[in-house]
């Protein structure tokens, strides 16, 4: 069948040549053009879709490595917070002791200066 082909195009007709058929034309050319702008285009999602994954872990394990940090500081501020604590008690209780034993020292030396003056006017005559 050697009839030429027509295509409307806007008011006027183009005619093709019958001597160019469609099983005639190498189109090879533009396969391999399309499967590989096809196939870079795949590639690209692919490895978007990888990177994605993987951005995805890493902000995981972020948000995780931060919540371990959280908890570690919360854990030693608690401990550094008990240690003062432990600081201050013995510090405190030294304080008191001292002032406990200046108060004695104080009032055993007035009790030794009113025993010396009770002395001194019994061997006074």
């Amino acid at each position: 069948m050697r009839t030429p082909l027509c295509l409307r195009a806007r008011n006027a007709t183009v005619f093709i040549p019958s001597s160019i058929h469609p099983i005639e034309l190498d189109l090879t050319w533009l396969n391999k053009l399309n499967f590989k702008t096809a196939s870079t285009e795949l590639e690209l999602i692919q490895k978007n879709t990888l990177l994605e994954k993987e951005n995805k872990q890493l902000r995981k394990e972020l948000l995780e490595q931060k919540l371990l940090l959280m908890e570690y500081k919360n854990a030693t501020e608690a401990k550094l917070e008990e240690a003062r604590v432990r600081e201050e008690k013995p510090i405190k209780s030294n304080e008191e002791f001292k002032r406990e034993m200046k108060q004695q020292s104080e009032e055993t030396n007035m009790l030794m200066k009113q025993m010396m003056e009770m002395f001194q006017k019994q061997v006074q005559p």
